[in-house]
């Protein structure tokens, strides 16, 4: 008996290695899912993504990508990466301003571009629990995080020239705080989900839309609006790729790593390529014809002041829901001032 014991212990014990080294090799199958038309620069990011992470996995993780609400509404996608009918996907906060509202701390406009806005937000989730938090709730946690520069202003007729002329206009809006800040100059916000800006302003629904410009042309707004600001801060746009809880803890620690190495990575060169797209895009309507009313360094105090103490209205919009919000704006407070002083 003892010897039969033995033999089946030897056994088990050179059976580990080549159960460790076919585990090793196995290929694991993730679904993708996001909201942006093909023509989208934030298309050509996730294509980027799926890309590096197959060769830095060595094939061993293959996504399988449904862009353009292929697989779901934009409304939907956190559901359904909560549910795992899609392993990733891509999150706006302000689009889920009800079910994360903290992390829409980073549309205050306290900042301009995308590679500040990006800095930060980084710095951030990793400095506040309480942001992370609010995604574990959702059994999801974040891979990667960016944003693009702050939002400006697009009209279909009216001429964009000074904060004044914004008075009265009707424009398309992400909603939540984007709406607080356009109603400061009194703009008539109209919320209305990105993929249905383009009808709704060809209709005449809304006079134009508050957007950054690469997006503009992404959406081919260009097409119907005629003048343009930039360097306008009408809010902040921070954007994450997200992936379901569970679906994470499936893969080995050697995988977890590279998903998150190329979501980092690739953040920081969107950001960067996003400052220089908003520049050239701006330079193409402009040779179009379209006006483009740039906002210069000795304008900023002009057309900032009318946003003075917004941050209260959103930190009282988180205390109404029983949220540390004035712990979270002092944290991103601090982020802001540490990068934009080493700008």
């Amino acid at each position: 008996m003892f010897k039969k014991m033995c033999l089946l212990l030897m056994v088990v014990v050179l059976a580990v290695p080549v159960m460790v080294m076919a585990d090793d090799q196995k290929v694991y199958k993730l679904k993708m899912a996001d909201s942006f038309p093909l023509d989208h620069p934030a298309h050509k990011l996730a294509l980027a993504f799926i890309d590096q992470v197959q060769q830095r996995s060595q094939g061993r993780i293959e996504i399988e990508y449904y862009p353009a609400e292929q697989l779901g509404k934009m409304k939907d996608l956190l559901r359904l990466c909560q549910g795992g009918l899609t392993d990733i996907t891509y999150l706006a906060p302000s689009y889920y301003a009800g079910q994360i509202p903290l992390n829409t701390v980073m549309v205050l406009p306290f900042w301009t571009t995308a590679a500040e806005g990006t800095m930060i937000y980084k710095a951030l989730l990793k400095d506040s629990p309480e942001l992370v938090n609010e995604l574990a709730r959702y059994n999801v946690r974040y891979l990667g995080a960016f944003t693009t520069s702050q939002y400006d202003i697009g009209s279909v007729r009216t001429p964009i020239t000074s904060p004044d002329s914004l008075k009265g206009l009707r424009l398309g809006s992400p909603g939540g705080i984007f709406e607080r800040i356009a109603a400061r100059y009194g703009i008539a916000p109209v919320a209305i989900a990105s993929p249905e800006i383009y009808e709704a302003t060809q209709r005449g629904v809304i006079e134009g839309n508050i957007l950054t410009l690469p997006s503009v042309a992404g959406y081919r707004l260009h097409e119907l609006q005629k003048h343009h600001t930039l360097g306008l801060r009408m809010g902040g746009y921070p954007s994450m790729y997200v992936i379901n809880n569970n679906s994470f803890e499936k893969l080995p620690r050697d995988l977890q790593m590279v998903l998150l190495g190329v979501a980092d990575g690739l953040a920081t060169t969107f950001a960067k390529q996003w400052d220089g797209l908003n520049e050239q895009v701006a330079a193409q309507f402009e040779a179009a014809g379209i006006t483009i009313r740039r906002i210069a360094p000795d304008e900023r105090d002009a057309w900032d002041a009318p946003l003075e103490g917004v941050e209260n209205e959103w930190i009282r919009d988180m205390d109404r829901r029983g949220l540390p919000g004035q712990k979270v704006y002092d944290q991103f407070k601090a982020a802001v001032e540490k990068v934009m002083a080493g700008q």
